[in-house]
């Protein structure tokens, strides 16, 4: 006798939300784990719980912070599933069949228990974005630089005391984030990344930053926070996209000149550097949102430095000095 063909249209309510019945079925099972109902999403958000539907199948899950030791095998039923988030949990591993998931294109397991990244990852040839920061690697494997669709990659709060050579065959990269690392230095390859548009360099060790970074023209975030700056190079003033910029807690003595040239800036972090003035083409950031510079050896401003961050304020500025 052959067994029923499974209903493609059977559909169960899941606390108010019709899901179809493998959607259903997996969040009975991660219920059962988690020994409570998971809530309903109308948009990713900080609490990062919940999942998100439509028509029926689960597009995004997230689950941060639940003590979770495994995932339900029946992930890889989810058919339409292309976000997971499941930092800050005690993972160790994921259900191999997620490589079921054709449209899978985020997945995030920052903070967990991992000592490996498993091979099969190579399989989600639709990836976008990958985070592995601040897991026990053993090693950061080089295969990743073969997910050609990646665009975001995380790889903070993994000890690296330099960045894998590797990365410079990922040009397409918009977004690398390295900060919590024990890196010391910055290869000059990284102008290859010509369409990175954030670099996160925060929480190193890094005390000479390379001039080849100013040939990344596409930058708008450029974050360099707790490190050991003396200057930024003066090639950077062709980073004219810069819209954030975060120096916070170095060394800089002395903000250049050419300051004044980043005028799609919004937002500029100098706090707690050892700056005793600011330059005067400052004044050119007129549309910042955000300035912090608190915490250095300035005593007085000019006229025209008060009245400049009077109207910033005005315009409704977040100032702290």
């Amino acid at each position: 006798m052959s067994e029923p063909k499974h209903n493609e249209n059977q559909f169960e309510d899941y606390n108010g939300t019709s899901l179809h019945k493998e959607e259903y079925d997996f969040l009975m099972s991660l219920e059962a784990m988690t020994g409570s109902q998971i809530p309903t999403l109308q948009g990713l958000n900080r609490s990062m719980y919940g999942f998100i539907s439509q028509k029926g199948r689960i597009l995004a899950l997230a689950l941060q912070g639940q003590s979770l030791e495994v995932i339900p095998d029946n992930i890889g039923d989810l058919k339409s599933l292309n976000y997971l988030w499941v930092a800050n949990n005690k993972l160790t591993s994921l259900p191999e069949n997620l490589t079921k998931l054709k449209a899978f294109f985020q997945l995030h397991i920052q903070n967990n228990g991992f000592t490996n990244i498993p091979e099969w990852f190579k399989n989600f040839q639709m990836l976008k974005a990958l985070n592995i920061g601040g897991n026990s690697l053993k090693e950061i494997p080089s295969w990743i630089s073969e997910l050609r669709t990646l665009e975001h990659l995380y790889l903070f709060g993994l000890e690296l005391q330099k960045i894998p050579e590797w990365v410079k065959s990922m040009p397409q990269l918009t977004r690398l984030v390295l900060f919590k690392n024990e890196l010391k230095e910055i290869p000059s390859w990284i102008s290859e990344l010509k369409n990175l548009r954030e670099l996160t360099l925060g929480d190193n060790h890094i005390s000479e930053l390379p001039s080849e970074i100013g040939n990344l023209s596409n930058l708008i975030e450029l974050s360099l926070y707790r490190n050991s700056l003396l200057y930024l190079p003066d090639s950077y003033k062709n980073l004219t996209n810069l819209q954030d910029l975060n120096i916070f807690g170095n060394k800089i003595s002395q903000l250049p000149e050419w300051i004044g040239n980043f005028e799609k800036l919004t937002n500029l972090i100098i706090s707690k550097n050892n700056l005793s003035e600011l330059p005067p083409s400052i004044i050119e950031l007129k549309n910042l949102r955000t300035f912090w510079l608190e915490e250095n050896n300035l005593k007085e401003f000019k006229p025209e430095i008060n009245s400049w961050m009077e109207e910033l304020k005005s315009k409704g500025c977040r100032i702290k000095k």
